[in-house]
């Protein structure tokens, strides 16, 4: 099994005060099936109680256990159409999960802003934009 260039994925959605927790953290588990989930309380811009749930998964054993989650989905696919879009000068490749589908045991692109915000930090030498956006092409392309 050949390992896949990722360093580490992070994953991380908002509760909402009129959200219920638990159903926030079943989301983030289904759309990222490894991990631990961390808890941080924040505030609103308004002053409204917020939680930020955060998994990230550094082991290429879960690392490859939730890209062939995201892979069966067919996440990849879509990812590849305009991934020069979606990758940062630090080498990591962005996508955004939608959180009801996620909860609904579903995986699909968010359409909208209530989403699991994910980072996949791609391991390239050089660590340099062409060399970045070719893993990242190459790994979408090898899971489609």
């Amino acid at each position: 099994m050949v390992s896949l260039p990722i360093r580490r994925i992070e994953a991380h959605t908002y509760c909402h005060a009129t959200e219920e927790e638990e159903r926030v953290a079943t989301a983030l588990a289904f759309a990222c099936p490894e991990g631990e989930t961390s808890r941080e309380p924040l505030e609103g811009h308004f002053g409204n109680p917020l939680v930020r749930l955060t998994r990230r998964v550094e082991k290429a054993a879960a690392i490859r256990t939730v890209w062939e989650r995201w892979t069966a989905a067919r996440l990849p696919a879509w990812i590849v159409k305009d991934v020069e879009a979606r990758i940062d000068e630090d080498g990591f490749l962005h996508f955004r999960l939608g959180k009801q589908a996620a909860y609904r045991e579903a995986l699909e692109l968010a359409g909208d802003s209530d989403a699991i915000d994910i980072r996949v930090k791609l391991i390239a030498y050089p660590a340099k934009p062409e060399e970045i956006r070719r893993v990242a092409q190459s790994v979408l392309q090898g899971a489609t």
